[in-house]
């Protein structure tokens, strides 16, 4: 582990900690913001073994699904989307469980977790990688059938693009080469359409006004972000937030995220942006 992640490890413990001891996480777990809202889940790889800030150790995967069905209605992001558009209604608590990256063990011992509690989950790839067009060190990515057996299963299945790049850092033209190329292949392989995108590394920096209207204008139905915090029926289907789980995220840690007692990180995301990360990794 990075001395950076460390002291962002520490930073989040901080906030977690200081939210439950000061009493503002009772006050805010009493708004009508956090009963009225809903939280989409945002893992990247699961393995035994964690190396990196990004990797979850199995065991606590595992801890997290079987808490998340115990206590709250899991949904699908197909559903999630709809009812914070008012097109059908969520049930009070509603969270989704999204994946970044496509890693191999999605599906392997992801899937047959998600499986074995009936919990859906959305999986956003990068359509370079799967075609050996795009490579990135560490390896262990899905292969096309295996994401043609994830989206037969009932997982859905959304765009990554197709090298993972900060759209923010591209122009326009290369953007919408990106967003179409990506959903092009999605639909190809797939037979429907993409669920969605996720904007490769997703801060204020990785996307703009303009990037949202060339999404929109693609045919993707809505996108997620890297941003902190809670979704709120009516909400811009094009700037979702999403929480990050990372290493360290035991199930005591989880379950003060899932109280909302890290919301408070959404300052950072919102102004600290800059600092998060460096811009050659990929998450």
């Amino acid at each position: 582990m990075t001395p950076r992640w460390l002291l962002k490890r520490i930073l989040k413990w901080g906030v977690e900690l200081g939210s439950e001891i000061s009493g503002a996480g009772f006050i805010y777990r009493n708004s009508s913001y956090f009963k009225n809202g809903f939280r989409i889940l945002t893992y990247h790889r699961i393995t035994k073994n964690p190396l990196d800030s990004y990797s979850l150790k199995t065991s606590h995967f595992k801890d997290h699904v079987a808490f998340l069905t115990d206590h709250y209605p899991v949904v699908s992001l197909q559903e999630m989307a709809l009812g914070l558009q008012g097109r059908s209604k969520l049930d009070n608590g509603s969270v989704c469980i999204s994946f970044d990256d496509g890693y191999s063990e999605a599906a392997g011992v992801v899937g047959d977790i998600l499986a074995r509690f009936n919990a859906p989950a959305c999986f956003f790839v990068i359509t370079g990688i799967l075609d050996k067009k795009t490579e990135y060190s560490g390896g262990g990515y899905l292969e096309w059938h295996e994401v043609k057996e994830l989206k037969k299963s009932g997982f859905n299945i959304g765009s990554h693009t197709v090298t993972h790049r900060s759209l923010g850092a591209l122009s326009l033209h290369d953007v919408e080469l990106e967003l179409k190329d990506s959903f092009d292949r999605l639909e190809q392989e797939l037979g429907t359409v993409p669920d969605g995108i996720s904007y490769p590394y997703g801060t204020l920096r990785d996307f703009s006004d303009g990037i949202v209207q060339a999404t929109h204008k693609c045919g993707y139905p809505y996108a997620v972000t890297a941003i902190h915090g809670l979704n709120h029926i009516g909400c811009d289907q094009f700037r979702l937030n999403r929480t990050t789980i990372t290493a360290g995220d035991g199930l005591k840690t989880f379950k003060l995220i899932m109280k909302g007692s890290l919301d408070a990180w959404r300052i950072v995301d919102q102004w600290g942006y800059r600092l998060q990360r460096p811009s050659s990794s990929l998450e």
